[in-house]
């Protein structure tokens, strides 16, 4: 089975690139709409309400953010009063983030949000379609040592 395309605006690559920037411009929307906070910090506040506190590393990698971006995000959400912060037990040199009341306030919002965002998405499919996408998706993902974490 050959998946050479024709031109690369016909490659998966190109078309997933596509559907990403298509999600983030539907995500950062909702985030401002009905979380009153940027994409970024609301990634970053569902991280930590689904995950608990973590690590900035580990908050990057969860919100499939890069480490630089992660930080600053976290400075903000934490100048804001969402999060905290608090020194490791097992490592003195890093510190652990955590949500605060008004940040688990933000978070109640967040699986709603991420729902209707993908309803949205995937209005056009069937149930069978949208699930075989997904399954589609997972099974490349795999193939490639990605992770759900």
């Amino acid at each position: 089975m050959s998946i050479i395309e024709s031109g690369p605006h016909e490659s998966l690559t190109y078309r997933i690139k596509a559907l990403n920037k298509i999600a983030d411009r539907m995500s950062a929307e909702l985030s401002r709409e009905k979380l009153g906070v940027p994409y970024p910090e609301a990634s970053i506040i569902g991280v930590l309400g689904t995950f608990g506190p973590q690590t900035i590393r580990d908050i990057s990698r969860r919100a499939n953010l890069d480490k630089s971006q992660a930080s600053r995000t976290v400075d903000a959400l934490l100048a804001k009063g969402f999060l905290g912060r608090t020194a490791s037990d097992q490592d003195g040199r890093s510190v652990i983030i955590s949500l605060t009341s008004d940040g688990r306030k933000i978070f109640k919002k967040v699986a709603p949000t991420i729902d209707r965002r993908d309803t949205e998405l995937y209005q056009c499919l069937s149930e069978p379609e949208s699930e075989a996408l997904r399954y589609l998706l997972d099974k490349i993902l795999a193939a490639h040592g990605w992770e759900a974490i």
